[in-house]
């Protein structure tokens, strides 16, 4: 890659050329003639080593390469812009932009329907592409394809080479785990022993087909149950017990008032370390403003969830956990 004598105005045609996939549309884009894009894509072509829009029979695509430079050219651009213009305010009202969060779907029964709301009324230009956490979740943050993930702090669960290095976070929530089955289950009692839970048929959870919480800690007993099946949310699984004699295990706020009425909740038979999710990113945005609003956003997101009690009717908090009001939208 070749940066001496780079026009930073290239970079505005490159984002016009990567979001059109088309020299002509960007060239109606930008006001400006198609021999002047065409003569800044050679001049991109050379500085970034790539031919960035191929020709496949009649049609036109990014590069692999191009297809990288999406997300981490936008921040860019937004970075430069808020530099230049001092900008340290944001407008909801007028802010147009795409962000990118990955978590459960656990996370996201609990934060979507207050974010959406929040987006529709306060932010309309605002738009959210969400998808399920996976191993490499935090890798796609530190390499700019993904803007921020709901997870919990020990990235190694996902991945064994992840670190926090060069992210920042803060605490959403936390939640403790419990035992359900259905309602109509006899043998499934507040108190029951590990014995009695691993004589049951069990089902395990694997979010994004990365092992839970629960499943590292069973991995550490040398007498764990073998799950008769395994899901990829605690929806599913929440479902898959109603009117069956197995069980699972689920974090507690995710049972609502449309499935308590079916289940039987007990306290979990054994030790489980509780959940405590946090939102990630990188530390590069730490500062960008239109990043730092969106942050703040599903912070208060939470903390309205909790304090209006929406919360509290799926499952009471236990005494003592930390809520999303005792938390600033910065690193402590």
């Amino acid at each position: 890659m070749h940066f001496k004598g780079l026009d930073l105005n290239l970079l505005v045609v490159l984002d016009a050329l990567l979001e059109e996939v088309s020299v002509s549309k960007a060239a109606q884009r930008l006001h400006v003639s198609q021999p002047a894009i065409s003569a800044a894509l050679a001049k991109l072509r050379w500085h970034t080593g790539d031919e960035l829009l191929e020709k496949i029979g009649r049609t036109v695509r990014l590069t692999p390469r191009a297809k990288e430079m999406i997300k981490p050219l936008k921040e860019i651009l937004f970075q430069i812009e808020s530099t230049v213009k001092g900008q340290s305010e944001i407008n909801p009202q007028t802010l147009s932009r795409d962000f990118s969060i990955s978590m459960t779907t656990y996370c996201a029964q609990i934060l979507l329907p207050s974010m959406i709301d929040r987006l529709q009324a306060i932010a309309p230009n605002v738009t959210c592409q969400v998808e399920d956490i996976a191993f490499d979740s935090v890798t796609r943050i530190k390499g700019g394809a993904l803007d921020l993930c709901v997870t919990f702090l020990q990235t190694k669960l996902l991945n064994p080479r992840e670190t926090l290095d060069e992210l920042s976070y803060v605490p959403l929530f936390s939640d403790h785990w419990v035992l359900v089955s259905s309602k109509t289950n006899p043998k499934v009692k507040q108190g029951m022993n590990f014995d009695a839970f691993r004589a049951l048929p069990y089902i395990e959870v694997r979010p994004g087909g990365v092992p839970s919480l629960v499943e590292r800690t069973l991995d550490q007993l040398t007498n764990r149950p073998r799950p008769v099946v395994s899901v990829p949310s605690f929806s599913l699984a929440i479902r898959s017990v109603i009117d069956t004699d197995c069980v699972t295990i689920v974090p507690s706020r995710i049972i609502d008032r449309h499935t308590r009425p079916h289940l039987n909740v007990v306290d979990a038979p054994f030790a489980i370390p509780e959940i405590d999710e946090c939102l990630v990113w990188h530390s590069r945005n730490d500062e960008e403003p239109g990043h730092r609003w969106f942050r703040s956003l599903l912070v208060d997101c939470v903390t309205e969830i909790i304090n209006v009690g929406a919360l509290a009717d799926r499952c009471p908090d236990k005494e003592g956990e930390k809520t999303a009001s005792e938390l600033d939208t910065e690193p402590g």
